[in-house]
């Protein structure tokens, strides 16, 4: 056996070995979802005037917290990034409320710490 064979055998061998080994692992947080049957839910009116206030309202579940980490919900407006907001350890359903005016019809994204996401659009009458 030439060098060349005795390298792309070891390779072969050990890329089976990596293959199967990665096939075991399931992704960060996807054991969390499964268990969490209540889905993160986006409330917003049907009718959107131009120019007027309306309320946006999302709920995320009770969700059992390890050690210390933080939750969030991430918010867009089109390509517009609204913000990050953190859910410190809540013991009960938590719902945030946010208040905002559009003057054109636009898409709304939600995603929150799972990588779970909400796409609504937003027509402006």
């Amino acid at each position: 056996m030439t060098g060349k064979t005795k390298r792309r055998s070891l390779l072969r061998r050990a890329a089976k070995a990596v293959l199967a080994g990665a096939m075991g692992i399931t992704a960060v947080g996807a054991h969390a979802v499964e268990k969490n049957s209540a889905p993160l839910q986006v409330t917003v009116p049907e009718r959107i005037k131009s120019g007027e206030p309306f309320t946006l309202q999302v709920y995320v579940p009770k969700l059992k917290f390890v050690g210390d980490e933080t939750r969030w919900v991430e918010a867009w407006l089109g390509r517009e990034y609204l913000g990050r907001f953190e859910i410190a350890n809540p013991t009960i359903n938590a719902s945030l409320t946010i208040t905002i005016a559009l003057t054109r019809s636009t898409t709304l994204r939600v995603r929150d710490f799972y990588g779970r996401t909400i796409v609504k659009k937003l027509l402006v009458v």
